[in-house]
């Protein structure tokens, strides 16, 4: 299964910053869970909502030829907990970056407010499952699927 957090990117500044937004109806299947007639949404899914929008910004800068994966969690500090219906803000920044890996930080909002904050480390891999780079995370569905090329050309001149 995958876990698409993100569902559109507004901004992909290379090297600097992208945006992305996540609605939840409260209708998806792991509410049912979590917690039972009083659903949130799960803390985790925050981190990894900023590590996919995250993910896609340094992606963009290695122009995705190599796969991008989470590997830690500096910090991250919970501001609150958020009920749906939600409509989410995701920013990812990088804070540092080489070939081989990036520092982001990054923080997920619902009406304004900062509900979550984190300083992750993403790392590049040639591959994941013995397949070629680039086909498993930021394959031509994802890439098409985000409008990753359209979004990012309109965010160059953007002033972040």
């Amino acid at each position: 299964m995958r876990w698409d957090l993100v569902d559109g990117f507004s901004v992909i500044k290379k090297g600097k910053v992208s945006r992305a937004s996540k609605e939840f109806s409260g209708e998806e299947d792991f509410f049912s869970e979590h917690y039972p007639g009083e659903p949130c949404v799960p803390e985790p899914f925050f981190i990894e909502m900023i590590a996919q929008t995250g993910g896609v910004l340094y992606g963009l800068g290695i122009r995705f030829k190599k796969e991008v994966i989470l590997v830690k969690i500096e910090d991250a500090v919970f501001h609150g907990v958020v009920i749906p219906p939600c409509h989410l803000e995701i920013e990812a920044r990088i804070e540092g970056d080489s070939e081989d890996g990036a520092w982001i930080s990054g923080s997920v909002s619902s009406d304004g407010k900062v509900v979550a904050s984190a300083k992750i480390l993403l790392i590049a891999i040639e591959s994941l499952n013995g397949l070629p780079a680039g086909k498993v995370v930021f394959n031509d569905g994802f890439l098409t699927h985000y409008d990753v090329w359209n979004v990012a050309k309109k965010s160059e001149g953007l002033t972040v």
